[in-house]
């Protein structure tokens, strides 16, 4: 049974992403997931949970593949090249690496706030 990530869930886990590298041409077909990736990151409960999330956009004119760079609290990424992954698949990974955040910071006693 694949993993259900509530609307509440997502809201809390957003907590430990720092940043958010999307990088497209926008006149290139392959930049639909990054495109898309960027408007509902763009939230506003997203931007409400967590303040200190910074979202960069790279728009290019060249012919690069898109991709998109997440980074994190603990000082780890996580990087897509987004044109072999819908939307749902990149997500769907981050919010497995914030849950393990998530789980290990609740055993260390610490809060992502805190960060």
């Amino acid at each position: 049974m694949p993993l259900k990530v509530t609307k509440e869930m997502s809201t809390h886990l957003i907590k430990y992403v720092r940043t958010i590298d999307v990088s497209f041409n926008p006149f290139d077909n392959r930049t639909r997931s990054a495109r898309e990736l960027l408007r509902q990151m763009n939230a506003e409960r997203y931007l409400r949970s967590n303040p200190k999330l910074k979202i960069n956009t790279i728009v290019s004119a060249k012919a690069d593949a898109p991709w998109v760079k997440f980074g994190f609290v603990d000082g780890t990424e996580k990087r897509f090249d987004s044109k072999e992954f819908l939307v749902n698949d990149m997500l769907m990974d981050v919010w497995r690496v914030t849950m393990k955040m998530d789980d290990d910071f609740e055993l260390e006693g610490k809060n992502v706030d805190d960060m």
